[in-house]
């Protein structure tokens, strides 16, 4: 029985490698959508983040299907599936966020607070695509890509999907301060999409200049990750700049990093205005964009689908392992 098994096993692989390379001449894509915040969000200093933030909320209440704080989404087309994929993540709802602001006043603590999450459905994306591309709020990077790298993608989110020993999946976390390619972490919708990218090896230099990269003080963190202490809005209104000086990161303040659609939106609109041999401009179904030919992208074979976070210091992280840990004591006590 063994025998037939590894026969059937070896002829699988053989088949899957046969088309791969059969197909490896082919056009694969991912594209990536960015969307931007309802209105411009200002990362300037704890005061214009919150004020912007607020002033985010107020009008996505009144406009119809508005993602408030911006979205990231993912389209992989290859002969390898009979017709694009669309993957987006997402936070069950947006009044999760306002619950922990407003209710908990967990201050800036919420950019570092896990939620549920879910992975999109394809018919809102179509959806959303179609509302945002009308609005002029969606642009797109399209990349081609060779069939390693298109197998790579499929692998890590065919992972994403699948619920881990901790007995959940990492689309069910939805939290901003995780990178998704570290074994159980979850995400926000742009650190998934980008890691999608990160993953295929095919993420631009220049994707520096997508990061948000800010210290924010201690005493504008509340709740779990700061004796459940309540910050007052108007503590976070006069504050004029992010954490200045020597002190000790996680006591004085946490380093906060993500990528913002936004920031991606602008660096997409300003290169098609630019002469760039690299980048070139594209366009699909009203929507502008800019593609880019990695089919020449090396796989380093040694590099990992997944890693594993080695330094889980910052705050924000180490509260999330304490969160997975405690849902499946047993496992953490291993």
């Amino acid at each position: 029985m063994k025998k037939i098994l590894f026969t059937i096993l070896i002829f699988t692989q053989g088949l899957y490698l046969t088309v791969l390379s059969q197909t490896s001449n082919q056009d694969s894509e991912i594209t990536i959508y960015v969307i931007t915040s309802v209105s411009p969000i200002n990362w300037s200093n704890p005061s214009t983040l919150f004020k912007s933030s607020v002033n985010c909320l107020f009008k996505s209440a009144i406009q119809k299907n508005y993602y408030m704080i911006g979205h990231t989404i993912a389209r992989i087309n290859s002969p390898l599936q009979p017709a694009p994929t669309y993957w987006a993540m997402c936070g069950n709802s947006n009044s999760d966020k306002v619950k922990l602001v407003l209710g908990k006043k967990v201050g800036l603590g919420v950019l570092g607070s896990t939620m549920s999450g879910h992975l999109e459905s394809e018919k809102d994306i179509k959806k959303g695509l179609k509302l945002y591309s009308k609005r002029k709020k969606v642009a797109y990077i399209k990349f081609k890509i060779n069939a390693q790298s298109t197998q790579r993608i499929s692998q890590f989110i065919n992972y994403y999907e699948r619920k881990t020993h901790y007995s959940f999946a990492p689309y069910q976390m939805y939290n901003g301060a995780l990178w998704p390619r570290y074994e159980n972490e979850g995400a926000g919708c742009s650190a998934f999409g980008i890691s999608l990218l990160d993953v295929a090896d095919i993420l631009p230099s220049e994707s520096e200049k997508w990061i948000v990269d800010v210290n924010i003080p201690m005493n504008l963190i509340g709740g779990e990750f700061n004796n459940n202490k309540k910050v007052k809005f108007r503590d976070i209104l006069k504050t004029k700049s992010w954490y200045i000086g020597t002190g000790t990161i996680d006591v004085d303040y946490v380093n906060y990093k993500v990528y913002d659609p936004s920031l991606i939106f602008n660096w997409i609109i300003s290169k098609r205005n630019q002469n760039d041999s690299i980048f070139q401009p594209d366009e699909e179904n009203g929507i502008p964009g800019i593609v880019i030919d990695m089919r020449n992208a090396v796989i380093n074979k040694d590099e990992p689908i997944l890693k594993h976070r080695t330094d889980s210091s910052n705050l924000f992280i180490k509260h999330y392992y304490n969160k997975i840990h405690n849902m499946n004591p047993i496992l953490s006590l291993k």
